[in-house]
């Protein structure tokens, strides 16, 4: 890749997307984004990025992204739905749209996908997950990702590289985001006993993975993406309630209650007009002993791009939250967002 290549990208208006655009914008390339709403561009709004209107699962709205781009950044998809069909349309099928799109438009471009390490699943035994490892998805989520990675596989003569990010965090996010909102409200809550463990991806970093295997080329490889350190719930809670100026109270969550709190808010998901954000699949992601995968690979390949601790990482988020006025440090009255939001990949998500 060269400076002023072009590079086309799906969920640019989401979370981790919208920090790719940011990252590809500063290293030089031209960017063009497909959009499903172009009225509402979201953080793409005065970046100068040309939108494209599309949507993954219209394979028809593809071409005008594609046609003539050096690389294809594939970073749409779907975090929460109501049932598997609906992940496999977003995550599966969508990944395979783009992948044929590239292979009658742009034959040639480097694609990179950002999956998911749910994709690869926890670790069985407490030790790293190697992206060489046999994958096993725990969740419909999970397996629909596997099922884009699969499509990106057997592509003949498909360059790319496939990235699969841990838990994402940083500004701009929203999910994980409700946990520096109740810090702020003077509680955190230590889920399941502070036991199971997991890496965690900051935004910027996860940019810098992205940057990274442009400039390395498509290879036909997958990385995992996570800063290396390791934390477990109970760290993860001790630092959130070091952010806010008064210490927060630290509130056991056990793990039964998760698991009750998913099967309820699963069942009654119907009576809602959208997903279910949280629900009994969820609960049991979230109750894995170990998320924890190998990065080394990953770091020397992609130009060490996991550079931000949880510790740095959640002050910086914290603060660029109190800014924008999604939290505040003081009574606890959260305004809400009213900030770009899309059915990008992306998320604390995206990642796992």
């Amino acid at each position: 890749m060269a400076l002023g290549d072009l590079v086309a990208l799906t969920g640019g208006t989401g979370f981790v997307g919208s920090h790719a655009v940011d990252a590809l914008l500063a290293a030089g390339y031209r960017v063009r984004a497909l959009v499903r709403r172009p009225e509402s561009p979201g953080w793409l709004k005065g970046t100068g990025v040309e939108i494209v209107p599309g949507d993954v699962r219209k394979p028809e709205s593809l071409d005008a992204l594609v046609r003539g781009a050096s690389a294809v950044v594939h970073a749409a998809g779907k975090t929460s739905a109501r049932n598997e069909a609906e992940y496999m349309a977003a995550n599966a099928v969508g990944t395979a749209n783009v992948v044929a799109a590239v292979q009658k438009l742009a034959r040639g471009a480097h694609v990179v996908l950002v999956s998911s390490q749910a994709a690869g699943g926890p670790s069985a035994d407490g030790e790293p997950v190697r992206a060489g490892d046999p994958p096993h998805p725990v969740s419909s989520y999970g397996r629909s990702k596997l099922a884009g990675e699969e499509t990106v596989r057997k592509a003949p003569g498909l360059a790319f590289t496939i990235l699969r990010p841990s838990a994402v965090y940083g500004p701009r996010e929203t999910a994980i985001r409700e946990l520096f909102v109740a810090a702020s409200k003077g509680f955190v809550p230590v889920l399941a006993g502070g036991i199971p463990r997991i890496q965690m991806a900051f935004a910027e970093d996860v940019a810098a993975a992205v940057r990274g295997a442009l400039a390395r080329g498509g290879r036909g490889e997958t990385f995992f993406v996570a800063h290396p350190e390791v934390l477990d719930y109970r760290r993860i809670a001790e630092t959130l309630a070091g952010l806010p100026t008064r210490r927060p109270w630290m509130l056991p969550i056990p793990g039964a209650a998760i698991r009750v709190a998913g099967f309820l808010a699963g069942a009654f998901s119907g009576l809602g007009k959208g997903p279910p954000v949280f629900n009994a699949e969820k609960a049991n992601e979230m109750l894995q002993r170990a998320w924890i995968c190998d990065v080394s690979d990953a770091q020397v390949a992609l130009g060490q791009p996991f550079q931000t601790d949880f510790a740095s990482g959640a002050r910086r988020t914290w603060d660029w939250y109190l800014e924008r006025g999604w939290i505040v440090d003081r009574d606890g009255k959260i305004r809400p967002t009213g900030e770009p939001n899309d059915t990008a990949s992306n998320g604390a998500a995206h990642g796992r």
